[in-house]
């Protein structure tokens, strides 16, 4: 379950300010900086060796509102993206992060980030989570050596691959940016 390309998870303030951004443009508006930066990440993406994903819930969302989104954008957006899903242990993960105090959503988001995996089942998890979510990005970071140490004593007895989950970054769109493959597991 090994890839070259970096793998990013948008999580769906990420996506939300990307089609805010496609919508100043559109309307000829200058765009924020965290805009530019979510353009940016996602048009470059490829060109960066990134292979960037969205959890199945966003995607849904996007199909539930697609007749609100331009939709030439729309399938740009969503051939630049694939849809990560659960995979197994995802909902333990999800009931140990809950235990340290992070939100039901994003204590979704960051499992899918350790155990979530492609349509193919071909990888488990990604490098990087790219949020606007401040607040949970400073959370991951002060909980990330326990969430670790929690991560190794609930994957020491699992088989392949789920014995070798990580745990991945998480950080803002213009933060990811800058340090591109570099920050990698």
């Amino acid at each position: 379950m090994m890839s070259s390309q970096t793998r990013l998870l948008l999580d769906k303030s990420v996506v939300r300010r990307y089609f805010e951004a496609v919508s100043a443009l559109v309307r000829g508006l200058a765009l924020s900086e965290e805009e530019q930066q979510t353009i940016l990440l996602v048009h470059l993406a490829r060109r960066k060796e990134q292979r960037l994903f969205l959890p199945v819930e966003a995607f849904n969302l996007l199909q539930a509102h697609r007749h609100q989104i331009a939709p030439a954008e729309m399938l740009m957006f969503l051939k630049r993206v694939e849809v990560l899903y659960p995979a197994r242990y995802f909902k333990r993960w999800v009931r140990r992060l809950r235990e340290r105090t992070f939100t039901r959503e994003d204590a979704k988001v960051l499992a899918l980030g350790t155990f979530g995996t492609d349509d193919a089942g071909q990888i488990l998890g990604v490098h990087i989570i790219v949020t606007h979510d401040q607040p949970m990005v400073r959370k991951w970071e002060l909980e990330r050596e326990k969430i670790a140490e929690r991560l190794l004593e609930m994957t020491s007895d699992l088989q392949e691959p789920f014995a070798h989950a990580r745990l991945p970054k998480v950080g803002l769109p213009g933060d990811v940016g800058r340090q591109g493959a570099q920050g990698t597991r």
